[in-house]
């Protein structure tokens, strides 16, 4: 995984929704792992802990979408670098980077609420959501390659059959 297959092909429709899914799924795991631990501390016990996980998993779906456009315009501006892990290292700084809002916004709701606004473990959720999205991007680039190592698909389907049982000729 050294270099971008074609650093000139953008990512097609399916890269986008594997990296989007990705992300997705990843930082439903750890808003989910977050609630979870809150839930079992001492005095956190919440009556509604599915609801809030439900909630997380579609608040995480809705902002991986909102986030569609800075990975759009971060993809624009990497078209030409072909090193793999420099999308992986920009793409996990930008979801970093925009994370810092949205946990800023979410204080309330957490434990951090009453810490500095750049405390240490905000930083270590902005860190996370930034690995969660590097992960996913590192995700989208391998599903990319395996769907380009896979040979073409038969046009007719009684050739595929034909081909399974190998009396094509």
């Amino acid at each position: 995984m050294n270099t971008a297959p074609d650093a000139q092909v953008p990512f097609t429709s399916a890269d986008i929704t594997v990296h989007t899914l990705t992300t997705w799924a990843l930082g439903s795991v750890m808003v989910g792992a977050y609630w979870g631990a809150e839930a079992s501390s001492p005095g956190g016990g919440f009556d509604y802990l599915g609801w809030f996980l439900a909630f997380s998993a579609v608040a995480v779906f809705i902002l991986c979408c909102l986030g569609s456009p800075l990975a759009w315009l971060t993809a624009r501006a990497l078209r030409t670098v072909t090193s793999t892990w420099v999308h992986i290292v920009a793409f996990g700084a930008l979801g970093a980077v925009a994370s810092v809002p949205v946990v800023w916004v979410m204080l309330p709701w957490t434990s951090l609420e009453g810490e500095p606004v750049l405390s240490l473990r905000m930083l270590g959720v902005a860190v996370l959501c930034g690995i969660c999205v590097a992960a996913a991007r590192a995700v989208a680039f391998l599903s990319r390659a395996r769907r380009e190592r896979r040979p073409p698909r038969p046009v007719d389907p009684e050739d595929a059959l034909l081909d399974a049982m190998g009396t094509a000729s």
